[in-house]
């Protein structure tokens, strides 16, 4: 597969005559304010159950999918986070960056909506985009109030919450993850 760079143009198609909005490669979307989808969230984020938004993350992912037209297994890396970052962008989730810490990788926002306290709705949503695109389960945990989230294993994710709730920095949780050394 070719690599692709993002294209947004004609993203949203508007048609003013049925008053609905859809998205390039999708069904009908919603355009809401943050205030509007914030208490949904962080209703969410109260019941513990942030299936609905992990499904919308998914939801982008198909849009970047359709973006890079399918095989984003086989496009590289770069080529798939641009398309992926272009998405967020479009749909208002905020600016998003890649940063490889030793074998750990860090999704960063910028300009990310205040949804509820811990970024735990961003990151259910991060979790979905990521798992999509990667065609695995992957979580996305908060690890600073700046919008940083550490991608790994659903099965260390609440092991990585704990750390960062005890005030671990993302340096220290990343070398916690890593596989111990053999001496020399």
């Amino acid at each position: 597969m070719a690599a692709a760079s993002f294209d947004p143009s004609g993203f949203f198609e508007f048609d003013l005559a049925t008053g609905s909005v859809h998205a390039r490669g999708t069904g009908r979307v919603l355009i809401l304010s943050d205030s509007v989808v914030a208490p949904l969230v962080s209703a969410a984020v109260g019941n513990g159950d942030l299936t609905s938004v992990r499904k919308l993350g998914r939801e982008l992912g198909d849009c970047v999918v359709e973006q890079l037209g399918g095989g984003v297994l086989d496009a590289p890396v770069e080529t798939v986070l641009e398309a992926a970052a272009g998405v967020l962008s479009l749909m208002g989730w905020g600016r998003l960056q890649i940063d490889r810490w030793g074998e750990a990788l860090v999704a960063s926002l910028e300009q990310i909506p205040h949804l509820d306290d811990d970024h735990l709705g961003v990151a259910a949503l991060l979790g979905g985009l990521m798992s999509r695109l990667a065609d695995r389960e992957i979580a996305c945990v908060p690890v600073s109030a700046e919008g940083h989230f550490l991608l790994v294993e659903p099965s260390v994710a609440q092991k990585v919450w704990k750390w960062s709730r005890s005030g671990d920095d993302i340096a220290a949780i990343v070398g916690r993850l890593a596989p111990p050394t053999e001496a020399s």
